[in-house]
């Protein structure tokens, strides 16, 4: 997966144009060893959680130093490296594909949040997320048709994985709450940026990126 992880990486980046200092993303990932080893059978307390697998970003600050780790389950590794999304997407893979991009991206952000000493909300990180699910599951989907273009029917495909079977069954309501809307604002803004051409749409999601939450969904709302 070192492979699969540096790609993602450089795509994320080289999309939004950031600049995060990270030079290894793998550096900073840990499976089920790892996560027994830090926490045992506690429950850490500072996390991004994902949505699939139970795959998470874990923060801690030490002095005035953030550090962050990304945990990945060994099962959602396993998958992906049976089932290489790089080599097609299909039921089988989608979810994990879907969660590792998630807890990528949110450790890009964060990373990139950290160094501009610009402060980040959960729900930020989770319609991010949305987005860069959406456009790398694009582009892997791409790659298994001839024409490397995707058709309707791939988008709706993707659309269906990623928004509209999600059911958060989340016990608190307002992390219920978070899921919900930062899906369904991710839904409505990946439909506006498929209307628009490649330079504009880069454009876009470049400067998208850097809004805060708020000014995000007053953005999407003004699109609809």
């Amino acid at each position: 997966m070192t492979f699969l992880i540096k790609d993602l990486q450089r795509k994320i980046e080289k999309t939004y144009a950031l600049d995060t200092g990270i030079a290894n993303i793998s550096r900073f990932v840990i499976g089920d060893i790892g996560f027994n080893m830090l926490y045992g059978n506690d429950e850490p307390s500072n996390t991004v959680n994902g949505a699939y697998y139970g795959a998470r970003v874990l923060l801690r600050y030490i002095g005035n130093d953030l550090k962050a780790l990304i945990y990945f389950p060994d099962r959602l590794i396993k998958t992906l490296e049976e089932n290489d999304p790089r080599f097609g997407i299909n039921d089988d893979n989608i979810d994990a594909c879907a969660g590792f991009v998630e807890e990528l991206d949110h450790l890009l952000f964060i990373a990139q949040h950290y160094k501009l000493n610009r402060p980040f909300s959960l729900i930020e990180l989770e319609l991010q997320a949305n987005v860069t699910k959406y456009l790398t599951l694009k582009y892997f989907v791409a790659l298994q048709n001839r024409s490397k273009r995707l058709r309707s029917i791939d988008k709706e495909y993707i659309k269906y994985h990623l928004f509209y079977k999600r059911v958060y069954d989340i016990s608190d309501p307002s992390e219920r709450e978070r899921y919900e809307v930062a899906g369904f604002l991710g839904m409505l803004y990946t439909e506006y940026i498929d209307t628009l051409s490649y330079e504009d749409r880069l454009r876009d999601l470049r400067q998208f990126c850097r809004m805060t939450f708020a000014t995000k969904a007053s953005y999407i709302h003004s699109k609809k």
